[in-house]
């Protein structure tokens, strides 16, 4: 009868934390994709980089079906390609075709997605709009992009071509975000990121959050 009532116990706690999450983050069925397969990503790297052997098809399939570019296991497993063509924006694009998206504005490079969502929130119209980080919290599923390099861009004034890097975000804790990035330490890798005491993005860099209503 002990038995019994342990068991019983146990049952009500487990689906207890499920409906915790559930109803902590009230995700759609895309945005729970978006999170699943980042994190899924993340597991397939953990032994490897870029330069991997067992990477190469992961990587052309990130080109492909990211954004429409074929690239051969020479290419992709080449430093010198490696230096040349960042793949962070084609996982991104990638990430978001597979979950679903079907008018995510993929791209190889993270400014022109992100000054497409600002186009989107300025004209009130598509599923992707970006917003400042002072203006919205993130938020699982989200996407937030920093600056690098000698990047200036601000929200609202990023130029064309501009050197960026975003990540996608798979759970909010207090005081950290954990997001997931391609390219980051020449892997898809995760980090977290510092938020303020009321939820806000403040971490060095980042600039904007891109969130979507699928």
């Amino acid at each position: 009868m002990k038995k019994n009532i342990k068991y019983i116990v146990l049952s009500l706690a487990v689906v207890g934390v499920g409906l915790y999450f559930m109803l902590r983050e009230k995700l759609s069925r895309y945005k729970r994709q978006v999170v699943f397969q980042s994190n899924s990503e993340v597991d397939k790297w953990k032994r490897y980089n870029e330069l991997s052997p067992e990477t190469a098809q992961i990587l052309k399939q990130y080109w492909k079906d990211g954004v429409g570019l074929n690239f051969s296991d020479d290419e992709v497993l080449s430093s010198d390609f490696q230096s040349t063509w960042a793949w962070s924006a084609a996982f991104i694009s990638w990430i978001m075709k597979v979950s679903g998206a079907k008018n995510f504005p993929a791209h190889q490079t993270h400014a022109h997605y992100v000054r497409a969502t600002m186009d989107n929130t300025l004209k009130d119209k598509g599923e992707f709009k970006a917003y400042s980080l002072e203006d919205e919290k993130p938020a699982a599923s989200d996407i937030v992009c920093k600056r690098r390099g000698n990047s200036t861009a601000t929200f609202g004034n990023v130029p064309v071509g501009d050197t960026l890097h975003c990540d996608i975000v798979t759970d909010v804790f207090d005081g950290y975000i954990e997001v997931v990035g391609g390219n980051a330490n020449n892997r898809v890798e995760k980090s977290k990121l510092t938020i303020d005491k009321k939820g806000f993005l403040n971490a060095e860099d980042y600039f904007v959050i891109i969130k979507n209503t699928l």
